[in-house]
């Protein structure tokens, strides 16, 4: 097994795509497929900033295991730091749905499935697309948002603005208390009367994101 096969190991092993990993790296397109059995130490260093449990001996030689520590290396559940553009996320392939519940939850988002992408905050999670008006002028249609997963059971932070991942859509909304117990209430931020406000029954709720910045639409 050469560099090249050893590098694509370790990529399939944190479920991360070849171009992905260029991005969040800052290496050229192509330079997983295209490596030899030596790596520019400059390379390395991007490497290793990023993905710092692995090995880059065990990459060069063979020798030793993948992974210098017992954790596993990063995953879409935290960003990673680069010291030149900032924070790295991952796009979720999906849409936050800045209107009604429509639309289905993915099942699950593996991480070959995400764009990394560069977030000017850390300790964020997630970024995600919005589309829909009710959200707008805020959170217009085809914005991103930076998103980081809650405990609702602990803490809510009334009238602030979530992410809901629902078995009928992944919405975003400002989230207040509702008079029904075990519901949140969704609020639009748009004025507008056809968006109403709706109630949603937080044990059907797979996960609850704060929203922490939105970027501007692309």
């Amino acid at each position: 097994m050469n560099t090249r096969e050893r590098l694509k190991l370790f990529l399939a092993s944190i479920n991360i795509s070849e171009g992905s990993f260029e991005k969040a790296t800052g290496l050229a397109k192509g330079f997983v497929s295209k490596v030899g059995d030596s790596i520019r130490t400059s390379s390395l260093e991007k490497i290793k900033s990023v993905y710092p449990s692995l090995n880059t001996s065990w990459l060069l030689t063979g020798e030793g295991d993948m992974l210098t520590q017992k954790e596993e290396a990063p995953k879409t559940s935290s960003a990673d730091i680069t010291k030149k553009n900032g924070y790295i996320t991952y796009l979720l392939p999906m849409s936050a749905m800045g209107g009604s519940l429509t639309g289905f939850a993915e099942p699950g988002v593996l991480l070959h499935n995400c764009e990394a992408v560069v977030s000017p905050i850390e300790n964020v999670d997630f970024a995600i697309t919005v589309y829909g008006d009710s959200m707008a002028p805020e959170y217009p249609s085809g914005s991103r948002i930076l998103i980081k997963k809650i405990n609702p059971d602990l803490f809510i932070d009334w009238g602030k603005v979530y992410v809901l991942d629902t078995p009928n859509g992944v919405i975003v909304k400002e989230i207040h208390e509702s008079n029904r117990e075990g519901y949140v209430s969704c609020y639009s931020i748009n004025p507008d009367p056809k968006f109403k406000p709706f109630d949603v029954l937080m044990d059907e709720v797979f996960g609850m994101y704060r929203v922490l910045m939105c970027l501007s639409a692309k």
